[in-house]
């Protein structure tokens, strides 16, 4: 059996989402991935520039996305693994999906859309090779 995949952008929706995909993967058996991805449509490669200050924080910020839910399973025997990407999100969460056998990827209903493009859950499930679970925000 192949792994679980969580796309996490530190959203409230994908907070909800990693709840779900740590139940999922604990329910398994499996490991769970984690993948925040910087968004190269909006921040840069750092460089000497103005946006440099801006990418910078973006890296920082999914670093600690990925950070959250390798705490939310510190009291569970379950094997996590995070990272952090640059790239167009749904290409690199379809890459990084292949790269560790994901058997579901795990995403929330909606992003944090005052820091990144919508529509990334969407485009995953539409290209993906294996089941997407899209999970919708708790009311």
């Amino acid at each position: 059996m192949g792994s679980v995949l969580l796309a996490t952008d530190g959203s409230e929706y994908a907070r909800t989402a990693a709840r779900r995909a740590v139940e999922i993967a604990d329910e398994r058996g499996t490991p769970l991935h984690v993948i925040c991805v910087v968004d190269s449509q909006r921040f840069a490669e750092p460089a000497l520039s103005s946006t440099e200050l801006t990418t910078i924080y973006a890296e920082e910020h999914a670093a600690v996305c990925v950070g959250e839910v390798e705490e939310m399973t510190a009291d569970r025997d379950l094997p996590v693994a995070g990272d952090t990407r640059h790239g167009v999100p749904h290409e690199v969460i379809l890459e990084y999906a292949a790269e560790v056998d994901a058997d579901v990827i795990v995403v929330g209903e909606h992003g944090d859309h005052t820091r990144h493009f919508s529509g990334v859950g969407k485009r995953v499930a539409e290209r993906a090779d294996c089941e997407v679970l899209v999970v919708e925000a708790e009311s």
